[in-house]
């Protein structure tokens, strides 16, 4: 599979996705279902309402069609006018999901790169830009001993104040217990002849981008401040601009850590830095679900366009 030079995955590519063929299997990230009653369970109504992915040329009131970096299309995920405080946990549509549901082969290294662009909506004054609250990229991984979430967010904004820092998925060390909705979340595995179930709950560490205390400063216990990692990406002088922006995340699957995060020309060494990690989960062995997500900070619309995207794998050749 050949890919632009702007592009260095590692020795072996699991997927390249140019949004110009269409979506390649990306879809919006919803929640599980009660299977004895098809209808979700009721913890979980509020992940109903996240914006799904749509394919987008980038047209603006005022620039035009912007198309993508290498062709017509992106992926654009986005939100509706809603936000909640960065204190609160995510309201009902002020995220937007994109999830592509693969399994994989080999514990080793596993690389994501991307090239994207973000704006807010071009419907009123002001460019906007503090009414994204984060954005970023993680993937759903489980082996056959733990599931584990690997990602990493631009934490932009919070309370209309900008932050503008990098962060990892990973949850303060030493506090077990679970967090969030402590609903069910899927069926889990029969225990005996009778059909009774035991059941999944939603444990310490698993899906991040939304559980976990969070404060003011837009922080959370769902992640890791990356130390020196402030810096102002490109967002331009008017809401009708675009530029588009590098990022790669890499990890070590078989030691069970990060390795190296580079947006644009900055790069953070991460070795050593573990992801949380919780039991296996019923019926989803070697899963590997890339994610990628934005969420608002004010009562206006935000996006993120992805005009290609690969995950590759291998022994740290590059790395």
């Amino acid at each position: 599979m050949r890919l632009p030079d702007t592009y260095k995955p590692l020795s072996e590519v699991i997927f390249y996705d140019d949004f110009d063929s269409g979506l390649n299997g990306w879809i919006n990230l919803a929640p599980n279902l009660s299977q004895d009653k098809m209808e979700y369970y009721p913890a979980q109504w509020r992940f109903a309402h996240w914006g799904p992915p749509m394919l987008s040329a980038a047209t603006f009131g005022y620039a035009g069609t912007h198309g993508s970096m290498h062709g017509t299309y992106s992926m654009k995920i986005g939100t509706r006018p809603v936000a909640g405080e960065p204190e609160e946990q995510p309201v009902p549509g002020s995220m937007g999901h994109a999830i592509k549901r693969l399994t994989f082969v080999k514990r080793q290294c596993l690389k994501c790169e991307m090239w994207y662009t973000y704006r807010a909506e071009q419907d009123r004054p002001g460019i906007g830009e503090n009414a994204i609250r984060a954005f970023g990229f993680f993937w759903d991984v489980q082996d056959a001993e733990k599931r584990s979430f690997y990602g990493a967010r631009y934490l932009n904004a919070a309370g209309g104040k900008m932050q503008q820092r990098w962060q990892l998925f990973r949850t303060e060390p030493g506090k077990p217990e679970d967090w969030g909705d402590t609903g069910r979340s899927a069926p889990g595995e029969a225990l005996d002849e009778g059909g009774e179930e035991e059941h999944v709950f939603l444990q310490r560490g698993v899906d991040p981008q939304w559980h976990g205390k969070r404060f003011e400063n837009g922080s959370s216990d769902a992640f890791y401040d990356i130390p020196d990692s402030h810096q102002r990406l490109c967002f331009n002088e008017t809401a009708d601009k675009l530029n588009w922006h590098y990022f790669s995340l890499t990890v070590d699957l078989a030691k069970r850590e990060y390795v190296e995060l580079q947006s644009v020309d900055r790069v953070f060494n991460l070795r050593g830095i573990g992801p949380t990690s919780v039991e296996a989960y019923p019926r989803i062995n070697q899963l590997l679900n890339p994610v990628i997500w934005i969420e608002s900070d004010t009562n206006r619309r935000v996006f993120l366009f992805v005009d290609s995207i690969a995950n590759s794998t291998g022994k740290g050749e590059l790395v």
